[in-house]
Order: structure tokens, then sequence, then C-alpha cells
């Protein structure tokens, strides 16, 4: 997976579109975070179409990385490798915006005593985003990832045990059961972000082995 030291433009715009989804992370944590506080606040709809818009963007750009890695020389083999890591790396700012939007158009609100480990569970997501992000590019610079693939594993280890405590609090509340059973879908749907995280890790560490041999 040498090829982007041929490839510069592709190189540039996959560092574009990691910033793009950056960008879109941002957006999701300022709506989110607004959303938890009070999910019928009109800020929130602004906030939503900038998470829309990042979101959109960053689609756009990895489309423009599809369209250039087949128009270029490159070998079947690392032309496979990046675009499988992109496309499931590609999930994970449409679950920033699906998230944001099954919040508000749900208008649940999370009650203030579940605010806290909400937003432990939002942080720990993120991170693992950030980590896999960063090992992404690691990958496509030629440097070692395994460092970051133990610490993608251990938070995404991390956001199963808050998800775990925090579904069995809310059962255990005195929460209408539709309410419980809404509460926990966007509890789970909180991890499948690290859960992607990890997905892309294990591309990631395929595509550095066969780099290796």
């Amino acid at each position: 997976m040498l090829f982007w030291k041929k490839q510069r433009s592709v190189m540039q715009k996959i560092r574009d579109y990691l910033e793009q989804v950056r960008l879109c992370s941002e957006s999701f944590r300022a709506c989110v975070d607004r959303l938890l506080a009070d999910v019928t606040s009109p800020d929130a709809d602004e906030l939503l179409r900038e998470v829309h818009g990042a979101e959109s963007k960053a689609d756009d750009l990895r489309r423009s990385i599809e369209y250039e890695l087949y128009q270029r020389a490159l070998i079947p083999e690392s032309r496979g490798d990046v675009l499988g890591i992109l496309e499931n790396f590609d999930f994970i700012p449409g679950m920033f915006q699906s998230l944001c939007y099954q919040l508000r158009l749900q208008l649940l609100q999370v009650p203030q005593e579940f605010s806290g480990s909400f937003r432990e569970l939002i942080e720990v997501n993120l991170e693992a985003y950030r980590i896999v992000s960063e090992a992404v590019l690691s990958l496509f610079l030629s440097q070692d990832i395994k460092e970051a693939a133990a610490r993608i594993d251990a938070k995404e280890s991390e956001s199963d045990r808050i998800e775990r405590a925090l579904i069995e609090r809310i059962f255990r509340s005195n929460l209408d059961k539709a309410d419980k059973i809404l509460l926990k879908e966007i509890v789970i749907n909180i991890g499948d972000v690290s859960d992607q995280a990890e997905s892309v890790k294990d591309r990631l560490i395929l595509a550095f082995v066969k780099r290796k041999v």
C-alpha cells in the first residue's frame, strides 16, 4: 500500500475527507448536547442542519476519492483495501446524523437522571471514532497502527460496559415502557459508533498485515 507516494492528489483528498468527518463529529457533539438539554430547543434545528451538511460533504468527498482511485493506475489489491476502509469508515458520520434525527424527530427527552451517563457514552464513542480516524491516516502514511488498534478495542469494551449499566438503570426506572424501549434504542445506536470503529480497525489490521507480507 505505497500508492500515496505516486498518488498525492488521492492522499490529499483522503485528508480532506477525514477533516470533513471531524467537522461532522463536532457538529454532532454540539447538536446532541443541545438535544440532551432540551429536545424541543429551536437551536437544535440549525445544529441538525450543520450535521446534515457536514455528513453530505463527507459523502461527496468519499465518492470523489472512489472515482479517482478507479481512474488512476492503482493495483486492484491496494485499491480494494482503500475502498473497503473508506466504505466502512463512512458509516460513522451517517451514524452521527441518524442519532441527531432520532432524538429530534421522536422528541424523546432524556431524563436528567440519565443525561450524565448518556454524555459519558457519547464521549467514549467519539473517542473511539477519533482514534480510528487517526489510525486510518497512520496506515496511509505507512505508520504502525497496533497501538491504536488496542485503544479502539479498549474504547469499544468501555462503551459496552456503559451501555449495559445504562440500559439496566433505564429498565429499573419508573418510566413508561415505551420510553424505556426508545431510550434503549438510542443507547444501542450510540454504542454502534464504537462497534463500527472496531470494524474499521479490523480492515486496517488486514491491510497492515498484507503490507508487511
